[in-house]
């Protein structure tokens, strides 16, 4: 169980010697951090977030070209240190690459202003640390007062007939410090929107509430589009940080809430950092949403025959060519645990724990 008091590790990219020598002086004196190593260049930062899989890696502004190159190989967080405050097109970019926050340039030679550097310096530190397993009431406090993790990715959950059983048994092994955003749509009417919330607040460990206009994405928060309407995701326009919210479309689609819309959005302003789950359902919704996914990069699985109450959607989208892996619904979660916490840089490919489908 993770918990406050655990050791957080950190590697330490391409800082300025005085930089590098003060944050490992700060940290020095608190035993629930500690650094692990340095790194000078790209490749050499990406070879040792491997190797040693820190808790946060710090970086500098000659390595920010390496960020691409670091993702293959480290799904953490990232701290940026910059001379010259950056501008918010460059925050926005960056955060795709995991960088969660920055640190302004450190004053040398002002003893007063270096203090408080370093006292902001260490709760931006502190803040890349995982959210309890298990919420005492003081930690629960913390929580709720706490600003909100920016999700790191999307996922984005579709289904019909069959679908609220579905959707339970992926969130239900979900664990409570997943990093991402779940959005889920299931072809429901209206009225059956709050008994599906409470369903799925049962099951989950994680936070479920019926998506409303404007609201936030958030990191290990399950959002579900409310029936009767069509739900997209939209990017945050006044926050120089990468951020997205929930917005409503009077779109004429044949079933709604609409999993091609959803889906499309995501991929449309996420980019590759979405994975798309068709589940159980009637009809072929999902399917072009799925291949937009694919076109951006991010990934698709498609809950297999045997598992499915009605088989129509997976099989639209493996017919389409647009499934990175068919599977039961019992490993599907895995399978999206696997993808947003990668152990190495391998890119997924397909992959099918069922007979080759019929034509």
């Amino acid at each position: 169980m993770l918990n406050l008091s655990s050791t957080l590790t950190l590697l330490l990219g391409n800082l300025p010697t005085f930089v590098a020598a003060e944050l490992t002086r700060l940290l020095h004196t608190d035993p629930t951090v500690r650094v692990v190593g340095t790194a000078v260049g790209s490749d050499d930062l990406a070879r040792q977030a491997r190797r040693l899989q820190p808790g946060l890696v710090i970086v500098g502004e000659s390595q920010l070209l390496g960020l691409e190159q670091l993702r293959h190989h480290y799904s953490g967080p990232v701290l940026l240190y910059t001379t010259q405050p950056p501008l918010p097109g460059m925050l926005r970019e960056v955060a795709r690459l995991g960088v969660y926050d920055y640190l302004s340039a450190a004053p040398m030679h002002d003893g007063q202003r270096l203090a408080e550097w370093g006292r902001q310096a260490k709760r931006k530190v502190q803040a890349a640390r995982p959210r309890p397993a298990v919420a005492t009431p003081l930690a629960d406090v913390a929580r709720r007062t706490a600003a909100p993790l920016p999700p790191r990715g999307v996922v984005v959950i579709g289904g019909s007939t069959g679908g609220a059983q579905a959707v339970e048994e992926v969130l239900r092994a979900l664990p409570v410090d997943f990093s991402w955003a779940v959005l889920v749509a299931v072809h429901l009417p209206a009225s059956f929107t709050d008994t599906l919330v409470e369903r799925l607040r049962r099951a989950s460990v994680l936070p479920v509430t019926a998506a409303s206009e404007a609201v936030t994405l958030e990191a290990g928060k399950v959002l579900v589009a409310p029936g009767g309407f069509n739900c997209i995701i939209k990017s945050i326009g006044n926050s120089p940080w990468l951020g997205w919210q929930v917005g409503f479309i009077n779109e004429t689609s044949l079933e709604i809430p609409s999993v091609d819309l959803l889906m499309q959005s995501a991929a449309r302003v996420v980019g590759r950092n979405v994975v798309g789950v068709v589940l159980t359902g009637l009809g072929n919704d999902g399917t072009a949403g799925a291949r937009a996914i694919r076109e951006q990069g991010g990934v698709v699985v498609a809950q297999d025959e045997a598992s499915s109450a009605v088989f129509g959607m997976p099989k639209s989208v493996i017919r389409a060519g647009q499934a990175n892996a068919v599977l039961p619904l019992a490993s599907i979660a895995d399978f999206v645990l696997r993808h947003v916490l990668p152990r190495s840089g391998a890119r997924l490919g397909f992959i099918s724990a069922t007979q080759p489908l019929s034509r």
